[in-house]
């Protein structure tokens, strides 16, 4: 009596193991710059928003495994709770591979994580100042800012920015349009490099390059080259003083004012010539020189054949005919660069823009169309448009 004896024996069941995540980018609100080895933080280069390429990994998902069933004391299987499974943090322009093991991004852009989900946006969106706070800013598509870029700080897109309200003098480059509410102040010291349109309230004090067309109000002691038109709309629709070149038509209602304060105003042409004769040349040129050169490799190498006694006659037919081919190749070279010569001689200048004044143009402002400045002696004109037509203003 009072003997325990086994007389049967169960095997608790195993739990799974739990699914991970490894995740390669930071909450937003752990994300912070990174201290250098001398414990410097280098505020205008700091990396404020993560980026993301297109397929770039963002998270590692390992997932969970089934548990290991046990058996009850009667020989009966009892089933395994599996592992927690991991988070799937899948949000706007990401997705998971074919074995849902890999979070990527689905395009470039800025990534948030917050509240355990991934999100990729390609519209970088900066609610406040270019600053301090956020470093100097490069971005592969649109930006939108709701303040300022300070000085001393760059802003580089590869798509269109909105600026909600002044660009100080910092080095702008934005591969779309530029579209700024208040306007440009800067000191002559830093470029603005637009390769589409811009525009703005004002430009002030700033070196500005436009691909496309500008659209503002007024341009004071400014440097400006513009592919496109020059167009001034607003209250004072004005350009006093600095130096602003356009490819297009510069329109605005006055253009210096009544203390003839110096002010430079140019068209720029397009050198016209033959080009498709100059290309067909060029081509026959390049053909030419390159059969000289084949020919001067060639005779060497026949002469040598010709010292050896190899195949004397036919070695000496080959020689002859490959000299007197050289002799006329250097020939047709010459007359062809007679021809590229003045081909490339026979040009002109167009210049396709025009310069409109809707009210007044003072004494102190130059307009030139290449080499050709316009002039006049009144203290000012009214309502005209300065434009170039056969060979003169």
């Amino acid at each position: 009596y009072n003997i325990k004896i086994e007389v049967a024996r169960g095997i608790p069941p195993v739990t799974g193991e739990d699914g991970t995540n490894e995740f390669l980018v930071k909450k937003d609100l752990e994300y912070k710059p990174e201290i250098n080895e001398d414990g410097i933080i280098d505020f205008k280069s700091l990396e404020y928003f993560q980026m993301a390429k297109k397929n770039q990994p963002l998270c590692y998902i390992t997932k969970e495994k089934p548990g290991t069933p046990g058996t009850n004391v009667f020989g009966g299987e009892v089933p395994a709770k599996p592992g927690k499974s991991p988070l799937y943090p899948v949000g706007d322009n990401t997705f998971l591979d074919e074995d849902d093991t890999v979070l990527k991004a689905a395009c470039d852009g800025v990534v948030h994580y917050v509240r355990d989900v991934i999100s990729v946006r390609d519209l970088l969106q900066i609610n406040g100042n270019v600053d301090q706070h956020t470093g100097n800013v490069q971005f592969p598509g649109d930006v939108s800012v709701s303040g300022d870029v300070y000085s001393g700080y760059s802003l580089r897109s590869g798509g269109s920015v909105t600026i909600r309200g002044v660009i100080e003098d910092t080095l702008v480059e934005v591969a779309g349009d530029l579209t700024v509410s208040k306007g440009i102040n800067g000191t002559l010291k830093n470029e603005i490099l637009v390769h589409g349109d811009l525009k703005c309230s004002y430009i002030e004090n700033a070196i500005v390059v436009v691909n496309g067309s500008i659209y503002a109000d007024y341009i004071i002691d400014s440097k400006v080259l513009c592919q496109g038109n020059i167009e001034l709309r607003g209250s004072r629709e004005m350009i006093l003083g600095g130096d602003v070149k356009a490819r297009g038509d510069i329109t605005a209602k006055d253009l210096g004012s009544d203390k003839e304060r110096p002010t430079r105003l140019e068209i720029l042409g397009e050198k016209i010539m033959n080009q498709s004769l100059i290309d067909k040349l060029t081509s026959e040129r390049d053909h030419y020189n390159q059969r000289v050169l084949d020919l001067s490799e060639k005779i060497p190498v026949l002469q040598d054949a010709m010292n050896r006694g190899v195949n004397t006659d036919q070695v000496m037919e080959q020689l002859m005919l490959a000299k007197r081919q050289l002799v006329k190749l250097r020939e047709g070279l010459t007359y062809i660069g007679r021809q590229l010569e003045e081909a490339e001689s026979k040009w002109h200048m167009e210049y396709a823009g025009s310069v409109y004044c809707k009210r007044k143009l003072w004494q102190g402002v130059s307009i030139y169309f290449g080499d050709h400045r316009f002039r006049f002696n009144l203290d000012n004109l009214e309502h005209c448009r300065i434009y170039f037509d056969e060979g003169d203003i």
